[in-house]
């Protein structure tokens, strides 16, 4: 892969994810909201990367980009249910 493609491969409506926990976390959002998923898979390349590496990443996916994630998710649920609720009860 050039550095063109890799470039290319990591814009905001590709498939490789990359950067600070803010930037994944709302390209994942992106994503989930525009297919309708309820659930993301995260893939790290480990062969590829040094260990200490590989579980930095893990540690900010599983403390930082989820969290994001989830607390986005959770707000807008509660949004909807209120709004639906206010709907309903006119």
């Amino acid at each position: 892969m050039t550095y063109e493609q890799y470039l290319d491969a990591i814009g905001e409506n590709e498939a490789i994810f990359v950067g600070n926990s803010e930037t994944v976390a709302n390209k994942i959002i992106k994503i989930m909201e525009e297919l309708g998923l309820t659930r993301f898979y995260l893939h790290l390349p480990i062969a590829s990367m040094p260990y200490e590496d590989v579980m930095n990443a893990i540690r900010i996916y599983g403390e930082e980009v989820v969290s994001k994630v989830k607390e986005y998710f959770q707000k807008k649920s509660e949004k909807e249910r209120f709004t639906l609720k206010w709907k309903s009860s006119k």
